[in-house]
Parts: C-alpha cells; sequence; structure tokens
C-alpha cells in the first residue's frame, strides 16, 4: 500500500495542484476588484417617459379620455366641432346652429339663454359646450342628470380664437395632434391675415350713430387690427366725441351697413376718411361671421381687401397704406 508522506510525496504534487492555486488567486483577485463601496452613489437608471394624449385639461374640467357624445349651444362651437372632424360626436345643438347643414338633424336643445333642460337631459350627451353664460340651475340641473358642462371663455382676439381651435382638437382628439388638427384648420384664415397686414394706416371701427367704437380688446376691433393701426385704443369699447373722433382723423371709417354714414354727427363730416370716401361697409354676412367667429372668417378679410382696393382704384392712390 502506498503511504503518503514527506518522504513518499510524489515530485509531481507541485504540478497536479498548482492550476488549482492559481484559479483560487484569480477569483481573490476579482473579488478584490469588485468590492462595492457604500459610500458611492447607486447608478441612476435613465427612464423613457412617453406622452400620453390624455388627460386633457380644459376650463375647470380634466378628460380622461374623448367625450363620446357632445351638445353645443353655440353655432361657433358646432362648427368648429365638425370642422375638426368630430361632427360623428355631435347629437344635440341649439336652435340657432345651421352651419353646417349637415346637423340639422341634431337634437334642438334650445339656446344658452334658454336652454331646453329637458330635452338636453333626454339626450343625456357626455359634454355640452357653449360660449354664452348659462343659469346656475340649469347647470345645476343638468350636471345632476350625468353631462358635464363646459363654458368657453368667447375669444377676444384672433389668437384667442385660434387657442379655442386647439383646447377643442385637444378635448376630442387628445393633445399630443390637437396643435397640428387646429394648424390644418386655421391654415386659411392665417393666411388672409397676413395678406391683410398693413393694408391700411389706421382706422376706427363706429358701431352705432352715437359714436361707439370697438377697442383692440374686443373681438371685432382686434380683428380689423390686422388690417391697420386702430385709433380707438386696447381698452374697452368706448364711445367718442365727435370731436375726439375728429382729433384722431383715422385713415380709414368701418361701419355696418345698418349705421349711414349721414345718421353720424354732421361734424364727422370733417373727416379725412369721409371726404376722400375710405369707408368700409360691413354687410350681414361679414357682420355674422364676426359676431359668431370660426376660421371662415378668411372670407371677411378678403370682402373688407376687396373694398379697400376698389376704394384705393377709384380714387387714383397709388399707396393703400399712405396718407395723403
Amino acid at each position: 500500500m502506498y503511504i503518503f508522506n514527506k518522504t513518499t510525496r510524489p515530485k509531481s504534487f507541485s504540478v497536479r495542484y498548482l492550476p488549482l492555486a492559481l484559479a483560487a488567486l484569480l477569483v481573490c483577485g476579482l473579488c478584490g476588484c469588485t468590492e462595492i463601496d457604500e459610500e458611492s452613489p447607486a447608478p441612476v437608471m435613465a427612464t423613457v417617459v412617453s406622452e400620453k394624449p390624455y388627460p386633457v385639461d380644459a376650463g375647470s374640467l380634466t378628460f380622461e379620455e374623448a367625450p363620446k357624445t357632445v351638445g353645443s349651444l353655440s353655432p361657433a362651437i358646432t362648427e368648429i366641432i365638425c370642422e375638426l372632424g368630430f361632427s360623428d360626436k355631435l347629437t344635440g345643438r341649439s336652435e340657432y346652429c345651421i352651419y353646417p347643414e349637415s346637423v340639422s338633424d341634431r337634437t334642438t336643445l334650445g339656446s344658452a339663454a334658454n336652454p331646453d333642460v329637458d330635452a338636453i337631459i333626454e339626450s343625456s350627451p357626455e359634454l355640452l359646450i357653449s360660449l354664452s353664460p348659462i343659469a346656475k340651475k340649469d347647470i345645476t340641473a343638468i350636471e345632476a342628470a350625468g353631462t358635464r358642462v363646459w363654458i368657453i371663455s368667447p375669444p377676444e382676439s384672433v389668437e384667442d380664437l385660434y387657442r379655442c381651435y386647439e383646447d377643442i382638437a385637444a378635448v376630442f382628439g387628445g393633445k399630443l395632434n390637437s396643435a397640428a388638427a387646429a394648424e390644418d384648420a386655421l391654415e386659411p384664415l392665417k393666411k388672409a391675415v397676413n395678406d391683410a397686414k398693413g393694408s391700411i394706416e389706421s382706422f376706427v371701427y363706429i358701431m352705432s350713430p352715437e359714436l361707439a367704437a370697438a377697442s383692440d380688446s374686443t373681438f371685432a376691433g382686434n380683428f380689423f387690427s390686422c388690417f391697420g393701426k386702430n385709433f380707438a385704443g386696447g381698452g374697452e369699447d368706448i364711445s367718442m366725441t365727435a370731436e375726439e373722433l375728429l382729433e384722431l382723423d383715422p385713415q380709414w371709417l368701418i361701419l355696418p351697413d345698418s349705421v349711414s354714414i349721414y345718421e353720424l354727427p354732421e361734424e364727422t363730416s370733417g373727416l379725412s376718411a369721409v371726404k376722400s370716401g375710405r369707408v368700409i361697409i360691413l354687410d350681414d354676412d361679414v357682420l355674422k361671421r364676426i359676431e359668431r367667429p370660426t376660421s371662415r372668417l378668411d372670407d371677411a378679410v378678403y370682402e373688407v381687401l376687396e373694398q379697400i382696393e376698389k376704394t384705393v382704384n377709384d380714387s387714383g392712390e397709388d399707396d393703400v397704406s399712405a396718407e395723403e
């Protein structure tokens, strides 16, 4: 029998066990290199957060998803909803919503001033929208029946109208595509507004024989400001005296067709605009588009531009925006 001791140990011992010793040393070295320093900050893993189309905040409401059915008590809102491609969601309309003609078969819900609460409750839209205030008692009854009410502030400027489009597009289509959808719908109007810039030097829009003037803080006054400078200023609508109007002496005078220039105070005959015939008359169609603004305002812009061009050509002026 073979006895293992110092005198009998095979000479090949160190050779046989050398690989194991080297492996042990290697493992110890690796462990030493990977020792965790408790004071070192933990690695930060990057997280990618993808934006979602909802929720969408609109006014005081938050939408977790698009409403499936909607009633509109404002002609402009009805038109915008259809223009943005959501007419299939429109189940009810006000009695004044007559455009587009395709909405004529929708349930009539009264108006913002006199909503048909029973009809609204019976048709039960998820959402009811209005540009005009609705009586609190009516809102309470409508909301109690399960319909949410969204009162949109009427636009006071062309930029406000742009935001109105984007808000409606976001509620019905999600916030990811709302800006692009609004931009597509408003492209003709934005082009028209750009074409109108600098077409006249100054104006005052007189809305009544008492010389009530539209300022820049109103939609009408702001709309016409895309043509030139509004001498009525940027405050609230104001009532001028004939003397104040004569002192301002705007290059152009704008009037609704319901107000004749002969109904204005006699002193206004001394205005440069009156003496040179630079008076723009707004027909009912233009006035309605200004009162209920949508992207179809582009037609109103071009109708005003046609009047300006005709007046300039008839008078033989070379530069429409230059004072005589």
